[in-house]
Order: C-alpha cells, then sequence, then structure tokens
C-alpha cells in the first residue's frame, strides 16, 4: 500500500534509522529534562512547511532511491506529501481520511481508516516526532543524545513495540532554535536505510489552502 511506503519513513515518521555518533561524543542517554525542553520548543509549533529530499538504499540493491518533494502539517490532524520526482505522487491525510493520487491513473483514492490500529499507531508517530511529545517517544523507545549541536537524538524501539517489527533505530537532527527536524536517518529490521533531508522549513507561517489539494495543484 502506498501509504506505507510514503508515510512510514516519514514519521519514523515517519516515519526509524540510525547515524553513527561522532567518535569525540559517545552516545548518552537523553535525560527527562532534556526531552521536556525538546517538547516545550516544539509545542509552539503549529504548522510546518518544508521540501524534503529522501535517499533511500535499498538492502537487496546498490543503488541509491532519490524521491523529491513537498511536505506540509498543520494541528490537529492535516499532514500532506507531495512527491514530484522521479514520479508523481501525493497523499494528503485529514483526521481519519486519506486522499492518494499518482499520475500514472490520475485518479484520486479515499480511504477511511477508522479504528485501524497500525494507522493510529502512524498518525501517533507523526505528530508526536514533528509536533513535539517526546516524552511519548520515550515510552516506546530507548532515547540517546549523539550530539549536542546541532542537537541528534537516537530511539531505538524497547522490546515489544509495535515499531520494532519494522524499524531498527532512528536519528532525528534539529534545525535552528530546535523547532523542527532538519535530518532523519530510518534503519529499517530488514536492512533498508532512509535519510530525509527538510529544506527552507517554514514554521508557523500560513499555509495555503492548495498545498493540501488532492490532486497537487501544480501537478
Amino acid at each position: 500500500m502506498k501509504l506505507v511506503i510514503f508515510v512510514l519513513p516519514m514519521f519514523l515518521l515517519a516515519s526509524f534509522c540510525i547515524a553513527d555518533a561522532p567518535a569525540t561524543q559517545p552516545s548518552k542517554p537523553a535525560s527527562k529534562e532534556l526531552l521536556e525542553s525538546v517538547q516545550k520548543d516544539l509545542s509552539t509549533v503549529n504548522s510546518v512547511e518544508a521540501d524534503f529530499v529522501q535517499e533511500k538504499e535499498l538492502a537487496m540493491l546498490k543503488r541509491k532511491l532519490i524521491i523529491k518533494g513537498h511536505f506540509a502539517m498543520e494541528k490537529p490532524d492535516h499532514v500532506v506529501w507531495n512527491v514530484k520526482e522521479p514520479v508523481k505522487y501525493a497523499i494528503a491525510v485529514k483526521g481519519e481520511e486519506v486522499r492518494q493520487w499518482d499520475e500514472d491513473t490520475d485518479k484520486v483514492q479515499v480511504i477511511h481508516l477508522g479504528g485501524d490500529p497500525t494507522f493510529k499507531a502512524i498518525s501517533e508517530q507523526i505528530n508526536a516526532w514533528f509536533l513535539g511529545d517526546y516524552q511519548k517517544i520515550a515510552e516506546q523507545y530507548e532515547v540517546t543524545v549523539l550530539q549536542d549541536t546541532p542537537l541528534t537524538l537516537a530511539c531505538a524501539p524497547k522490546e515489544g513495540a509495535m515499531v520494532a517489527k519494522m524499524i531498527k533505530q532512528v536519528a532525528v537532527t534539529f534545525g535552528k532554535e530546535g523547532k523542527y527536524i532538519d535530518t532523519m536517518v530510518i534503519r529499517e529490521s530488514a536492512g533498508s536505510v532512509t535519510t530525509l533531508h527538510y529544506l527552507d522549513a517554514k514554521i508557523n507561517q500560513p499555509v495555503a489552502k492548495t498545498t493540501w489539494e488532492i490532486p497537487p495543484h501544480d501537478r
């Protein structure tokens, strides 16, 4: 399902993965105070919008898959991923409704996921990673600090966590003032690695209504 292909890498959040800690600074457990500080900074964020570049190294292939597009998220329940290269594809989530479109079929598929536990977990993860519930993340992940500047956290699913079936570890590097995610690196249990770079992030700025359109207005 394309929902899994495109949404999981993002939230982990997709959406995770691991980045090697600098040799001069061994990783250390993230303190409760640090996670509270991160959560406080991100709690002021009501919307995030950015271009993204996703590099995926598939376990069975020697080449990278490069995906480029645009991402937006707005409280309480709006998320959109607009993939522009190498194919055109878009997915928008509003509450429990998912709308998908791809250029090949030029059709919109609408999915009502209701109480689906997998999608609920994905939605909670997206909100937690991008909008700041890092204490909730700490309930499911062992969180360590890879570096202080810029702040980079590595998260490994705890034993028994649902996400542990898919994800081995995740590293998140924050941008200026700690109010948005600059880079996410996701190492999947199957061996594939996904790196997401967010470019020119706009925080708490009005998101154009056309951004949420499925099909995309700029298709």
